[in-house]
């Protein structure tokens, strides 16, 4: 039991899992093998006791799941907090997800790639030359990161370095080839590697009072983001682009129309970037659009800002909705996260943070709003989490009703 729990603790935290809800689902399997364990989860490790053999664990938290073993994990932890599996059974299963291959090929996921950086050149509404620039630079960077497997100190300086590689070309790109908005341009082929999940798990954490893990994760994705705007600041200088070329010049480019095609697009290319299983597709190009629709729907009746912390927690009421009420359980977080990040607080706080360091006062005037975003979508998922037991627990009840008075003939048919 001891190492189950651990396993459980290191899988959920492997799977962006917040430490509050984590400690939850420890405290929920303790109590179905009625075993007297305590758990001390972080944001990158836990420590987990056993009080009655008096042995203790430490694990450290690996690299983040995939889709495919987010869905898998999920599916094993259901299992075991009701009681349903042998501790052993459940331990080789956690540690066959772990170990498992991503079952799309290195190609595909290379072009899902591509396919993101497409869906927020949609979204952001750029040009024609300066979408074919953002997909065109993100095909070398998704190859880097799918390529070439490094780690250690080499693996935490990956961002800013990509970052500064991305912002080189398509600033060089820009002083010689005429694009516009060359900073918001030089976030999108980048844009997997802002921490704008780790920043709002942050805030969910420090406002459930947990100080030590949100504190932590929150500095983490801070200098991350810091790194990056820097890496991506120092491009601008060697590349000489002037004060005026670094304008916010999103309106003006595109017609309206191509936010139609940003929400499946981006929600296609995820699926095949993080191996998303083919069994939620439909959920979460489903979410995705509905989401990215409610957004921009509310946006007309309040502040961006508020508006999309409403559509993100709307959208996880429905994702836990789903899980709960369809009979093949689709992996709540699988269907969340790309209509999270198609909301981009992240990327606006990586705009503002450039903005900031090359003394452009339109661009770091967005820090305020990506701000706002952040907290208001981390206090709606907050609410969220606090109204979802009712509507995960109602509609079972109402279910049962026609079918308990039916006979028994149809009952079998």
């Amino acid at each position: 039991m001891l190492t189950l729990v651990t396993e459980v603790g290191n899988a959920l935290n492997r799977s962006s899992y917040p430490v509050p809800r984590t400690t939850q689902v420890l405290q929920e399997i303790c109590a179905a093998y009625d075993t007297d364990i305590a758990a001390q989860v972080f944001a990158n490790y836990l420590i987990v006791l056993d009080r009655d053999a008096n042995q203790i664990q430490i694990t450290n938290t690996g690299p983040i799941y995939r889709f495919d073993q987010i869905a898998d994990t999920e599916s094993i932890v259901h299992q075991v907090r009701h009681g349903e599996l042998s501790p052993r059974a459940a331990i080789d299963a956690l540690q066959k997800i772990a170990d498992s291959p991503p079952p799309v090929n290195t190609v595909l996921r290379a072009a899902g790639y591509a396919l993101m950086a497409l869906g927020f050149a949609f979204c952001f509404r750029m040009s024609v030359t300066a979408t074919i620039a953002a997909v065109a630079v993100s095909i070398p960077l998704a190859g880097v990161i799918l390529w070439g497997h490094v780690k250690g100190t080499l693996a935490a300086l990956m961002p800013v370095l990509l970052t500064f590689v991305s912002a080189l070309a398509i600033t060089l790109w820009a002083v010689h080839g005429g694009l516009e908005d060359p900073v918001r341009l030089a976030v999108i082929p980048v844009v997997t590697l802002i921490p704008g999940a780790a920043l709002a798990t942050g805030l969910i954490e420090i406002t459930a009072g947990d100080m030590v893990a949100g504190t932590s994760r929150l500095v983490y994705a801070l200098v991350i983001l810091l790194s990056m705007a820097f890496g991506l600041a120092l491009a601008i200088d060697i590349a000489g682009i002037t004060s005026a070329d670094l304008q916010d010049l999103t309106n003006s480019q595109a017609p309206s129309w191509v936010l139609a095609l940003s929400a499946p697009v981006f929600a296609i290319g995820a699926m095949l970037y993080f191996c998303t299983p083919r069994s939620l597709w439909f959920w979460v190009i489903g979410l995705s659009i509905g989401s990215f629709w409610l957004n921009i729907a509310l946006a007309k009746v309040m502040q961006s800002a508020f508006a999309g912390g409403v559509a993100v927690g709307a959208a996880l009421l429905v994702a836990w909705a789903i899980n709960a009420h369809v009979k093949s359980r689709p992996s709540v977080l699988s269907m969340f996260l790309p209509t999270f990040w198609l909301m981009v607080p992240g990327s606006l706080g990586f705009v503002a943070v450039s903005g900031a360091i090359t003394a452009d006062q339109q661009l770091g005037s967005l820090g305020t709003n990506a701000a706002l975003s952040l907290l208001s979508m981390a206090v709606s998922m907050m609410i969220a989490s606090v109204i979802a037991p009712l509507i995960t627990g109602r509609l079972p009840r109402l279910r049962r009703t026609p079918n308990h008075r039916a006979p028994s003939g149809n009952r079998h048919r």
